[in-house]
């Protein structure tokens, strides 16, 4: 009879998403489970809060339940200090109702003293109901027609699928800072998406940023923070709607921070970025979902941690350099491009770290000083090799998974010595391509960050020295058929790890060494069914290298 059951939901679940938006169909589960049953109807109102929505004829209750809900203040005074709404667009784990019905769900902000326990109708609400909730806030909460595809859901949680992150990354202490937890969203097989997402910091003062930790999934392009700045011009964030979008706009926006895997970025001591009062970001989440057969499920966890302004004697800044003049033949020849790094005149930069980004195209990707008189002087930054150091021996260039190169002390660059960027790329696909978002475009740019004085600073201890970047990892043979030998070098003090990681995002296999120059570990391809991994090299949380390989029997 269960099984039955559960067919006859699939596919009257299949049915009712295409008949119905997504708030139709949370207005549906929300008056089968919460206003019939005298918590939340117009007459008993736990909370004050009525979601039976009287009205004249149905669609007025629909709006008023949504009036009810849409940026409105729980009653809950403890809610409403953490700026809970009763649901807040484009953030569940920031919305008073998703957080009351979520009992074990989400693990995200959990219920806490005086907030009551989770609605005794919560009980009646499956993992597919809260996930449909969920969404629709997830794509801005609107009372209309928005872009969740709720037919992945319902295969999802009738099937099974994906999960491109295993577990949720603990967020930062109380007083630490907090969480920004982007998503889910669903992708169907084959298929990549890059979406937006506007998010409100709600800072009440200036507040310094000191580290950021990054959990992603393998299956993630990239993850970019950038945030809106009014110094950019009289472009207003709150025309922006809440919510996931497609559309990819620059405007108002200054670049903060990019990942192409989890990562934590600490900044140098005595430094940090600086976010003044109510800053609002706008979050970038690129996946591609390589499997076939499986619908994946997408998200994003970033810790910021924060501390009190004037901690930091310097400001820690960034810039996102690009070059979208590259048209690329498809004739499967090389083809190089290059751009300047143009700083005011008589300004200067100390550069503390930079990194690459290009498409699958991408061959190669490096930083040179530029001389006085326009041509290339010494190299800065090779995206081949381990850390982005030049001078390796043998090059290995992995577009998903580019190097940040640290500089110790700082690099400084003023205006005679620019910086010439300069990235190949080899087309060997059905058309030619030029600039754009999806992975069968392509992208030339780089990012920096920089401080514009370095005064007071102690450039000997306070630019975590505690980072290896002469680390490597030589994996051989690759392709492996058999047996293969990987050689890590550079290892010193702290507990390192080295990982294996799936093509769908699963740790298959790990080392851990300690206060070692040099190690060797052999493999055995009958560990691992054929296709693709990666792997990567840790210490003490911060990612030292990374790289990829192909078991073939």
């Amino acid at each position: 009879m269960k099984q039955i059951f559960a067919f006859l939901f699939i596919i009257t679940g299949f049915c009712f998403v295409k008949a119905q938006t997504t708030y139709q169909q949370v207005y549906t589960i929300l008056q089968s489970n919460c206003a019939t049953s005298n918590c939340h109807n117009n007459i008993d109102m736990a909370g004050s809060l009525d979601l039976e929505g009287v009205g004249a004829n149905p669609t007025d209750k629909e709006d008023n339940v949504h009036a009810n809900l849409f940026k409105v203040v729980p009653g809950n005074t403890v809610a409403a200090s953490k700026d809970n709404y009763r649901v807040y667009p484009g953030d569940p784990y920031r919305s008073f109702l998703f957080r009351k019905i979520s009992d074990g769900f989400s693990e995200d902000n959990p219920l806490e003293a005086g907030e009551g326990s989770h609605t005794i109708e919560s009980m009646g609400l499956s993992d597919y109901d809260k996930e449909v909730i969920r969404q629709w806030i997830v794509y801005g909460a609107r009372s209309g027609a928005d872009d969740a595809d709720l037919n992945l859901v319902t295969d999802f949680y009738a099937n099974g699928g994906i999960e491109s992150i295993p577990a949720a990354i603990a967020p930062p202490a109380v007083g630490e800072g907090f969480q920004i937890h982007l998503g889910p969203f669903f992708i169907p097989p084959g298929a990549e998406v890059e979406f937006l997402t506007k998010y409100e910091t709600l800072l009440t003062q200036t507040t310094e940023i000191n580290k950021f930790q990054t959990e992603m999934g393998s299956f993630s392009h990239h993850y970019i923070v950038y945030l809106y700045d009014s110094n950019l011009g009289s472009f207003d964030p709150n025309t922006v709607p809440y919510g996931l979008r497609t559309n990819i706009g620059f405007d108002g926006k200054s670049f903060v921070l990019t990942e192409q895997y989890s990562n934590t970025l600490e900044t140098p001591e005595g430094t940090a970025f600086k976010w003044q009062p109510n800053t609002i970001l706008d979050l970038n989440s690129h996946y591609i979902n390589y499997s076939s057969t499986q619908i994946m499920k997408c998200e994003v966890y970033l810790n910021v941690y924060t501390q009190d302004e004037g901690t930091a004697i310097q400001e820690m800044r960034t810039q996102l350099v690009p070059n979208q003049n590259i048209p690329i033949p498809n004739d499967g020849q090389e083809v190089t491009f290059t751009s300047d790094l143009s700083i005011p005149s008589n300004f200067k930069l100390y550069i503390w770290g930079a990194v690459a980004h290009t498409h699958k195209y991408g061959t190669d990707f490096n930083l040179y000083h530029r001389n006085n008189d326009g041509s290339k002087g010494d190299q800065l930054y090779d995206a081949g090799c381990a850390n982005g150091v030049p001078g390796c021996a043998v090059e290995d260039y992995d577009y998903k998974h580019l190097p940040f190169r640290y500089y110790e002390p700082f690099l400084p660059i003023n205006l005679q010595q620019c910086i010439i960027a300069e990235a190949s790329y080899v087309n060997n696909g059905p058309v030619s391509v030029d600039w754009g978002l999806t992975s069968n475009d392509e992208m030339m740019l780089f990012i920096i960050f920089f401080l514009t004085d370095t005064s007071g600073l102690n450039l000997e201890t306070g630019i975590n020295n505690h980072l290896i970047k002469d680390a490597e990892v030589l994996f051989y043979p690759n392709p492996m058929s058999n047996k293969a030998n990987i050689e890590i070098s550079g290892i010193k003090n702290g507990n390192t790890t080295f990982n294996v990681i799936d093509m769908k995002g699963s740790l298959v296999y790990t080392q851990n060494f300690e206060h070692l120059n040099q190690s060797t570990i052999n493999l055995d391809s009958k560990a691992f069914n054929p296709g693709i991994y990666f792997y990567q090299l840790i210490q003490d949380d911060y990612s030292m290298t990374s790289g990829k390989f192909v078991v073939s029997k």
